[in-house]
């Protein structure tokens, strides 16, 4: 058996095939599981109705949060397999899984050994963090994939030079995918050249060119929509997307260590290694002066204390250090076990490996690690919503959050959901005004609202969560009958 796990093609195939069947599992019936899914997915959807690429919409209104690379991805699966939260995330597991892969041909090329590039692979597959990202339609796997790619990339280029135009693009792609944060390669390669005094390949042609690449492609969505909306592309995108979210609100205090508390909640069991080895790391980078050492190290640090600056801590956000993360563990683990331990470990991850595989799609359990508002009610109701809310109308809003469901009513009905009414007295004023206009209220809202004013509302659809309702006046002109019509095709 142990001679089998040993096996680089053996080692591959099994990454491929174990990467895919725990991030793209059971994903056919889970739906998009959470409101920021559903924002993502919603821009992408609308980039494939309007087939303009560089525009991002989010309910026909221009949206300057999010760079459009991810979203064109989404798009082309759209296109490949139907609009359908299965195709939102189908990307995103197939970089999670290059990220896997990337893991272990970068560790492979650093340190020549097949077990230390194995096991950082199967250590990067398993922070719940990473399995739960890669299953989402959210960005941060693409940034983290097209980053571990560039650095990837810039090693190869010691021996090739053509790697460096790789570089550029996989560091454009990153900007493309996250803005500002797709800029981290080249830092990176920067303070690493800047310490080792390599000044011939800091001004190395090559190197240039492809910073120049990078920068270029990278923000060529930001000079399109500035060349069409002016500076107010550059107050949005910069000034409330990026400074304002980041330092901006004074009410919010900041907390250096809000990444240290994040690890110390989802990097187990491999944070005391993580810090064993950034230390040992950071000796053998800055006393003993090994090159794959300064590299490894000056990744992660560097990203994490830029990113630490911020006041909006989310370990997902940190996900591009993944990678060199899993090596330094893996390369301790290689430094500190026996043969005999080395193979023991490498068994068990294999077999927790095949354990989850078998788990997550034999079972309906989901685990959540971050953002664990569900939005599969909302696609329970929407072809009712679809049915009785007219196109262009909007779903009127009792008490529900700007952000929860209002981008899964997008998503999956195709119909927008008001700014919220807060007060009993002003629903009742626009019930009597407009009878005819549907509403939409958290489950246990609405049973309040039914006790206050009896008789006066008409429930046409309910869950666990949220009440779709009208006016008792309505009743008759609800409709229940799909016949005539198109049920919606957003699974």
């Amino acid at each position: 058996m142990n001679t089998i796990l040993n096996n680089k093609a053996f080692q591959i195939y099994f990454l491929v095939f174990i990467s895919i069947l725990i991030l793209l599992g059971r994903q056919l019936d889970t739906g998009i599981t959470n409101f920021d899914d559903a924002f993502y997915a919603q821009k992408a959807k609308e980039i494939y109705d309007s087939g303009n690429l560089w525009i991002v919409t989010l309910a026909g209104v221009p949206d300057f949060a999010n760079p459009p690379l991810p979203f064109w991805l989404m798009a082309l699966a759209y296109n490949m397999f139907g609009v359908s939260s299965f195709s939102a995330v189908f990307f995103s597991a197939l970089l999670g899984m290059g990220i896997v892969i990337l893991t272990y041909r970068l560790a492979n090329h650093l340190y020549n050994d097949s077990w230390i590039a194995f096991v950082s692979s199967l250590i990067l597959l398993f922070p719940g963090i990473f399995i739960d990202s890669s299953r989402r339609a959210m960005v941060d796997i693409h940034l983290a994939f097209f980053v571990t790619l560039a650095i990837c990339a810039f090693i190869k280029a010691k021996t090739n030079k053509t790697w460096y135009l790789v570089f550029g693009l996989a560091t454009g792609a990153a900007i493309l995918s996250k803005s500002v944060l797709g800029i981290f390669p080249l830092v990176i390669i920067f303070v690493y050249l800047l310490y080792k005094r390599q000044w011939k390949e800091i001004v190395n042609p090559h190197l240039i060119l492809g910073y120049l690449i990078a920068l270029g492609l990278g923000f060529s969505w930001h000079l399109i929509n500035w060349s069409e909306f002016g500076q107010h592309f550059i107050d949005v995108h910069f000034g409330v997307y990026i400074f304002n979210r980041g330092f901006g609100d004074t009410t919010v205090s900041y907390n250096f260590l809000g990444y240290s508390e994040d690890f110390l909640r989802n990097y187990w069991p491999w944070l005391p290694f993580a810090l064993i080895g950034l230390y040992k790391f950071y000796k053998h980078a800055f006393i003993s002066k090994d090159e794959n050492s300064l590299l490894l190290f000056v990744w992660p640090v560097l990203v994490f204390l830029v990113m630490s600056t911020s006041k909006n801590h989310t370990i997902r956000y940190l996900i591009m250090i993944f990678p060199a993360l899993s090596i330094i563990v893996a390369k301790t683990f290689y430094d500190l076990l026996t043969p005999v331990w080395k193979e023991r470990l490498m068994t068990g991850l294999v077999g927790t490996a095949c354990l989850t595989t078998l788990f997550i799609n034999t079972t309906p359990f989901q685990v959540k690690v971050t953002l664990a508002e569900s939005s599969k009610e909302v696609r329970h109701l929407a072809s009712l919503i679809k049915l009785n809310v007219p196109k262009g109308k909007k779903i009127g809003n009792f008490k529900l959050s700007f952000w929860n469901p209002k981008h899964a009513m997008l998503f999956y009905s195709d119909r927008d959901l008001e700014g919220p009414i807060n007060d009993k007295k002003d629903l009742k004023k626009q019930l009597q005004n407009n009878p005819k206009k549907m509403w939409l209220a958290n489950i246990n809202e609405y049973k309040a609202l039914s006790f206050q004013y009896p008789k006066q509302l008409y429930l046409i659809q309910s869950n666990s969560k949220y009440a779709f309702f009208t006016s008792s006046k309505n009743r008759e002109f609800v409709k229940y009958d799909f016949s005539e019509i198109r049920v919606p095709n957003v699974k």
